[in-house]
């Protein structure tokens, strides 16, 4: 199940007594935590009918002692365990899990679980293997066989799905973003779901009343200055324009992180580079754009009429080197990373 179930599920008002939630992005995944526990819980007393565990300090049999409980004055109760891949062997926990309370519903939050291929999933179905089976396995068993138990993976956000992210959120605030507005949102804040959502929540509360987000209301509302930021940065960069670049590059190095400017350039070519071999025609379309690591066509489309100035096919070869030493020069501290960053623009930029 993707975040993306979850969320229609929850929009369905249905809920599976077991959800194994795991990945990387932890924000998204504790507001998982909080949309299910709400949903569940509904009027009822979360101080009788919410319990929380860790899998480092407590014990399996405490989990499944509580989730096994009557809910007090409510028609569910919840029981949420952080840190649950500490507690994914115990037999206890595992045979709970494949026969669950249907008045609880148990989150088994994690970083990581052990992977499952489809065959060794086929393989979990036979008896003779269940004995092996760790918690996440039998989890994603369940699922795959429609049971009662659900595996959400919260992978970090990138580049398109980052921007595809920002949209959903926008609209479900009754906000249109438009298509360069999230581009240029998603390169001035990053990917970090916590600091987008954090934005984006600093934007809907100063649009009150408005229906659509533009890239002015983005310059706006972010502090940022129209000229001066790591958008035009890379767009100065990609027209191989030196002399905007360099001025916009001094400018933002009062205000920016050089790793990140180094990031968002290295990005950049990389999907020039993808562009020009990839040798794509015709009008662009979002999965063209989506294949290059962009996400829309019309990002494809603006992008085209600089390729011809990338017509030397060494010019790769040597700006993935000039990034390459930067990085090296910033995290060796041999420069200044302001220095670094400005002879990187410069290279870069080069006839």
């Amino acid at each position: 199940m993707t975040d993306r179930d979850l969320a229609r599920q929850l929009r369905s008002k249905t809920l599976l007594p077991v959800y194994l939630l795991h990945g990387e992005e932890e924000f998204l995944m504790e507001r998982a935590v909080k949309s299910i526990t709400a949903l569940a819980l509904g009027d009822g007393d979360p101080s009788f009918n919410l319990h929380t565990f860790r899998g480092s300090e407590h014990k399996a049999e405490d989990v499944v002692m509580s989730a096994n409980a009557f809910p007090f004055m409510a028609e569910k109760r919840v029981v949420v365990v952080r840190e649950a891949e500490k507690l994914s062997t115990s037999p206890a926990l595992g045979a709970y899990v494949g026969n669950p309370n249907p008045d609880c519903v148990l989150l088994l939050c994690a970083t990581e679980i052990k992977a499952s291929s489809k065959s060794r999933a086929k393989a979990a179905a036979k008896p003779s293997s269940k004995k092996s089976e760790d918690v996440s396995q039998i989890v994603q068993r369940m699922e795959q066989e429609g049971g009662s138990a659900a595996a959400v993976e919260f992978k970090p956000l990138k580049d398109a799905a980052a921007q595809q992210w920002v949209e959903r959120e926008f609209q479900e605030a009754g906000l249109r973003i438009t298509p360069e507005a999230c581009t240029l949102f998603c390169t001035l804040i990053g990917t970090q779901a916590r600091a987008l959502s954090s934005q984006i929540e600093k934007i809907i509360s100063a649009m009150h009343g408005r229906e659509s987000v533009q890239p002015d209301d983005v310059y706006e509302h972010l502090g940022t200055s129209r000229d001066y930021n790591v958008f035009e940065l890379v767009n100065a960069v990609t027209a191989r324009d030196r002399r905007r670049a360099m001025d916009i590059a001094t400018q933002l190095l009062r205000t920016e992180e050089p790793v990140l400017m180094l990031n968002l350039l290295f990005r950049q070519l990389l999907i020039v580079w993808k562009a020009r071999v990839s040798g794509m025609g015709g009008r662009a379309t979002d999965e063209e754009a989506r294949a290059i690591g962009l996400a829309f066509g019309w990002q494809l489309e603006a992008l085209r009429p600089h390729l011809g100035k990338f017509a030397d096919s060494s010019y790769f070869d040597r700006c993935f080197e000039y990034i390459f030493e930067a990085d090296l020069a910033i995290k060796s501290q041999h420069v200044a990373p302001e220095t670094a960053i400005l002879r990187l623009v410069a290279r870069l930029t080069e006839a």
